[in-house]
């Protein structure tokens, strides 16, 4: 299903006239300028409050009231998470207007423009051990329901391993769900609000300079060693220089290496199922099942 002309038009519309009929707001203009696999963010500008950004669920089943949809879940997460972050000067969006119906749900927050250069992995270290340093006072994740990481991980980890055998007719074979929850059970460390997805794409800069950071969709409290292994499976950033900003190397000392492989293997088999299914990569499709092939043959020599 893709966005259309009409899609867009459509929820333009709505959103302009909740904005000003129903939330008494003043909108001089309001423009499209994004779009993903959920959400459609647009521009707009109000009267008092200047340029704004709004982003609402696109499609017409995630755009219902439904409080368990992805699109739903996305709003109350943003929401959440930028109050929280808000209140320890973590640079995130400022949320002005969360708004459900029946016929239209979106988020309201302040527009971040940024010039579209890349933030030195260092700075981004830094922005990251940061937020794995604030209270998680009062702090509450839509979609994580009071479970431990553990629990979620360890069952997402095993749906995609049989998903994976299943799409490249492969024979993945790793522990049972009740063996990788005990195993990451095991680890002391404290638990923090994990973004995620922390990629350039995710961060808003200006001069080289963070501005803001973006897109909880992902995010979960849990042990941040998770976080550290998704950015360096991932090896969107240079992981030398994002450590040096990080600075807590002890962290990953002192955590097993079982542990820190089966948070390794979470992203690989997600990795691997989007450059099987949904993107065609040869290069990285290659690269992440020989990824899982080695991570599963760690994780059962460690056993």
């Amino acid at each position: 299903m893709a966005l259309t002309t009409k899609t867009i038009e459509k929820l333009r519309v709505d959103i302009k006239h909740v904005l000003n009929h129903k939330l008494n707001w003043q909108i001089e203009e309001i423009n499209l300028i994004g779009s993903g696999v959920i959400n459609a963010v647009f521009l707009i500008h109000e009267k008092n409050l200047g340029r704004l950004a709004v982003r609402t669920p696109w499609r017409l089943e995630e755009n219902m009231m439904d409080k368990n949809s992805s699109g739903i879940i996305s709003l109350k997460k943003e929401a959440v998470i930028s109050e929280h972050c808000h209140m320890y000067h973590i640079p995130v969006p400022k949320i002005h207007q969360l708004y459900f119906s029946k016929e239209i749900n979106f988020i309201v927050s302040d527009f971040v423009a940024g010039d579209g250069q890349d933030i030195p992995p260092y700075d981004i270290g830094e922005l990251i051990s940061k937020i794995h340093k604030i209270p998680l006072h009062g702090l509450s994740i839509a979609d994580q329901n009071e479970q431990r990481l553990s629990k979620i991980v360890s069952q997402r980890i095993t749906e995609r391993v049989d998903s994976l055998n299943k799409l490249i007719n492969s024979n993945f074979i790793i522990p049972s769900l009740q063996e990788l929850e005990e195993i990451l059970n095991t680890a002391q460390t404290k638990n923090s609000l994990l973004h995620l997805d922390v990629r350039q794409p995710n961060l808003i800069g200006e001069n080289g300079m963070i501005k803001a950071i973006i897109d909880w969709d992902n995010s979960f409290i849990g042990n941040p060693i998770m976080e550290l292994m998704r950015i360096f499976e991932t090896k969107e950033l240079d992981e030398e220089d994002f450590i040096k900003g990080y600075k807590d190397v002890d962290i990953i000392q002192n955590t097993n290496a079982i542990i820190q492989c089966i948070y390794r293997l979470d992203t690989a088999l997600m990795l691997s199922i989007l450059f099987t299914s949904s993107i065609n990569d040869s290069e990285k499709r290659n690269y992440y099942l020989k990824r899982v092939h080695n991570l599963t043959k760690e994780i059962t020599n460690h056993l």
